[in-house]
């Protein structure tokens, strides 16, 4: 084949520049991308520079790699026929000191990696390279070979294929600009898209949402694992479950472990760093395998997850690229995750407080549930006892159900039983031991009479079946109506008040320890339970109450107390007894005002006629 003739190859070029300069139009408007143009740069440069074979490869600089872009006539069967190809940042430089490499005569830096390369280069075919770079930035090589021109001199081939990598590299440079761009559109919208998914998740328990907070996380970054680190706030220690999924080196029995936030203990550097994480509130990245070694040898990435406070650590580990290729973690993957952790510790606070909020409406239910029950083991009614006027009341102090008891039992003589009770507490615990206590009371009530055989029967069952702080103050009254003779037993609770028509006072004050407090053996020798008999006169009236009345408490912390109760019901004493307890409690409410409630309120008032 004859050599071409200067004016040709000048033809050449300028139709090969126009072709370009328009692909580059495209480009640059954004009708097109260097993806789908690299296969039309690459035909006007074979046929400018008139060679047979070749291919544009493109360089990753995050993998490191050079792979096919386009490629015409390889000797390979398809461009996957030609696998990346592995550069170094020296190979690069001594690279961009050539315009181009002619294979046949490369620099002696270059030997060495040329010939590790030589099978890819056996399928391009390539006998020529020109590296595209634009500012020293190195972007990829053009490949060429199979030179229809015969002539041996090939520097007008180079002056040619200069100024055509010139130009293609202003095209990558400009596609990759708006590929960034699209990526870091598209990286925006899943976050956007992940954290409106992540914040509907609110029903879900804690072991779901932390399972799918951990799958939208290692989304984000394509990473390959990742945990979702919470902070115990009893323990104070930052625990991870479930630590297997990340191939961890420890003892295949291990199913959780947690990294103490205060200790002098030495620990592993991974665990200490995720440690400092959940302490300082400060992001970590660690791409040092060799100290990611804890977890499979890869590197990682730690960010603190914030609530009202600092809630626990997100961590991601192994940033994969192509051929599973692990890549190092960047300050844009810290700037996406720490985006995405101020999601996740919004819905963790919100989940909680959904969660909490269900548990509430759930404990409400079964509250005004529990209320209802307690209501009624409560009197609906008092008794008609001829020759007697009887009254009660009990305003629970929480949620409808209290500790405090009263009720009118009708013992087997024909006598009356008439009880009041208060609960160590408050709330559902003291509402059960009261039902407790209601059932063992009836329990010995039918067996036999005596009361301080019933006391000692009922502080065994109460010992027994509560905790050592749980006990009850109680009062177990014993009326025989056509006698008028009241027999009571006292134990540990605020003393009746027995006020006769005169206006004398009389305190009702024997009996014993509170029940369920002691032991029996202890009972016995401190102080045995007793019993008193008062005989009541037409006239008299006997009021039974609990604390919550004479501990109710005023702005200012007064108590309303005995005192101010006895002065009240000498001025009652000739009322009826529903009076009584009516005029008693909006007396206490009177002097309360506008302070809170703090116990329950229980009265039962006994009137003779």
């Amino acid at each position: 084949m004859q050599t071409d003739s200067a004016e040709q190859t000048m033809q050449r070029l300028i139709q090969g520049l126009s072709e370009i300069e328009e692909v580059g139009k495209a480009i640059v408007s954004g009708q097109s991308s260097f993806d789908a143009s690299s296969q039309i740069y690459l035909r006007i440069v074979l046929k400018t520079l008139q060679a047979a074979t070749g291919a544009i490869l493109r360089y990753n600089p995050v993998e490191r790699l050079l792979a096919v872009e386009s490629s015409i006539e390889t000797a390979g069967e398809s461009v996957n026929a030609v696998m990346p190809i592995p550069i170094t940042s020296d190979e690069i430089d001594v690279m961009l000191q050539c315009s181009s490499l002619d294979f046949s005569q490369p620099p002696a830096l270059l030997q060495s990696f040329l010939e590790e390369i030589q099978p890819q280069l056996l399928t391009l075919n390539a006998t020529l390279w020109a590296p595209l770079n634009i500012h020293e930035e190195f972007l990829g090589v053009i490949s060429l070979g199979e030179f229809l021109n015969d002539s041996e001199d090939t520097g007008w081939i180079r002056e040619l294929l200069k100024v055509l990598a010139d130009h293609i590299s202003v095209a990558i440079a400009h596609s990759r600009s708006q590929e960034d761009m699209r990526a870091a559109k598209f990286r925006l919208f899943m976050l956007s898209d992940t954290t409106a998914q992540i914040a509907k998740l609110l029903d879900l328990n804690t072991e779901q949402l932390e399972e799918e907070i951990v799958n939208h996380a290692i989304s984000l970054l394509d990473a390959s694992a990742g945990r979702l680190m919470l902070i115990n706030p009893v323990t104070q220690q930052l625990e991870m479950r479930n630590p297997f999924a990340l191939d961890l080196r420890f003892p295949s029995d291990l199913k959780s472990f947690a990294i103490p936030l205060k200790t002098d203990q030495k620990i592993h550097p991974t665990l200490s760093m995720f440690r400092e994480v959940a302490i300082e509130g400060k992001t970590q990245i660690c791409n040092d395998q060799d100290t990611a070694a804890l977890f499979g040898e890869k590197n990682l990435i730690a960010v603190p997850v914030f609530g009202r406070e600092i809630l626990g650590i997100l961590v991601v580990f192994g940033k994969e690229g192509r051929a599973g290729i692990t890549l190092e973690f960047t300050d844009e993957d810290r700037i996406l995750l720490e985006a995405f952790a101020t999601q996740v510790g919004v819905a963790i606070e919100n989940a909680r407080l959904y969660q909490e909020a269900i548990e509430g409406r759930r404990l409400q239910a079964e509250m005004e549930e529990a209320a209802k029950i307690q209501e009624n083991l409560l009197p609906k009614a008092p008794p008609e006892i001829p020759g007697y006027e009887i009254a009660g009341m009990s305003i629970p102090h929480h949620d409808g159900v209290g500790g405090d008891y009263y009720d009118y039992i009708r013992e087997t003589d024909s006598s009356w039983g008439l009880v009041i009770a208060d609960i160590a507490g408050k709330g559902m615990q003291a509402a059960l031991l009261m039902a407790t206590l209601r059932a063992a009371l009836l329990s010995e009530v039918a067996k036999q009479t005596d009361l301080p055989i019933r006391a000692m029967a009922l502080n065994t069952l109460i010992r027994e079946s509560s905790p050592l702080d749980k006990y009850a103050t109680l009062v177990y009254a014993r009326l025989h109506p056509e006698t008028g003779r009241l027999t009571s037993l006292n134990a540990g609770h605020n003393d009746p008040l027995v006020i006769r028509q005169d206006g004398s006072i009389q305190r009702l004050k024997a009996g014993g320890l509170m029940i369920g407090m002691y032991p029996d053996h202890m009972i016995a020798r401190i102080a045995e339970y007793e019993e008193e008999t008062t005989q009541l006169y037409s006239g008299d009236t006997v009021l039974f109450y609990t604390d919550g009345v004479t501990e109710t408490t005023n702005i200012y912390d007064e108590m309303y107390e005995e005192e101010r109760l006895e002065k009240l019901m000498k001025t009652l004493r000739y009322e009826n007894a529903s009076e009584i307890c009516g005029e008693i409690y909006n007396s206490t409410l009177e002097f309360q005002g506008e302070a809170q409630r703090f116990d329950d309120f229980t009265l039962m008032v006994l009137k003779k006629k």
